[in-house]
């Protein structure tokens, strides 16, 4: 690496601690504010903001920067390429405890359907009913619930109106809307869903949402699914923490930020 190219490393690594700052930021940060947050030297914040504006990384707003309309491209040029069975099966590495069980992304359609869209198998035979391409009731599924815990209660009833009956896989299936709702409590509460036996009588699932960057993105969530003689509740616990750091990781590739607090015991 040449002398020159030496010296723009600490002005990239500058512009990405401003970059990442203002994305915190809801109102424009003026370069004395930034130079402070961040410990750096005024001119040199003053010089990359310049730099950054004249690029469209910045715009210049009430004094200060805002993010550019630019990112915003970048950010649809990055989402556009992105392949997110890919991204799940990288993801699945994260996966220590739950590396030997079955794990399944799956989707939420416009009603009540849980469509699966991939499947890591593991080393313990589990008969599924879920294959990538079939449709479940999100009702009686880990991952359908755990996206339906995402929506408002408004927002479930309305899908619920349109549905007609909540279909009775096994005697454990729900079956009722209000039913649904005081799971979705529940479920919003502890920070995963399950799926006790209510696909499959002896197969029990837990499920997570995979956090979105606005309500209009497409509703994802990943399960483990285990035989029950393997679901006790401190593993259904471990296994929900380590899904926690598989959907984070899935939507970190999907350019979504966000820290979520730890599951709940």
């Amino acid at each position: 690496m040449s002398d020159d190219e030496r010296s723009l490393v600490p002005a990239v690594t500058r512009a990405a601690a401003i970059l990442d700052l203002l994305s915190h930021e809801r109102s424009a940060l003026g370069v004395s504010a930034i130079a402070r947050r961040l410990g750096l030297p005024k001119s040199s914040v003053a010089n990359i903001c310049s730099t950054m504006v004249d690029a469209g990384l910045l715009r210049a707003q009430d004094g200060g920067v805002q993010l550019g309309h630019r990112l915003a491209q970048l950010g649809g040029a990055y989402l556009g390429g992105i392949d997110q069975v890919r991204l799940f099966q990288e993801s699945c590495a994260l996966l220590r405890s739950g590396a030997d069980d079955t794990v399944q992304l799956a989707m939420l359609s416009d009603g009540i359907d849980v469509i699966y869209l991939a499947k890591r198998d593991g080393v313990y035979p589990v008969r599924l009913a879920s294959t990538p391409g079939r449709a479940l009731p999100a009702t009686c599924t880990a991952t359908g619930k755990a996206m339906l815990a995402t929506l408002t209660d408004e927002d479930v009833t309305e899908r619920l109106s349109v549905a007609g009956p909540l279909p009775r896989l096994t005697d454990g299936s729900i079956t009722t809307g209000a039913e649904l709702l005081a799971e979705l409590h529940q479920i919003r509460s502890r920070g995963y869903a399950l799926d006790r036996e209510e696909v499959i009588e002896g197969v029990v699932c837990v499920g997570v949402a995979i956090p979105r960057r606005s309500p209009a993105e497409q509703l994802l969530a990943v399960s483990i699914t285990l035989l029950k003689p393997r679901a006790t509740a401190p593993r259904l616990r471990e296994l929900a923490g380590e899904l926690r750091e598989v959907t984070d990781a899935i939507a970190a590739g999907l350019g979504v930020a966000q820290r979520r607090s730890a599951v709940a015991g």
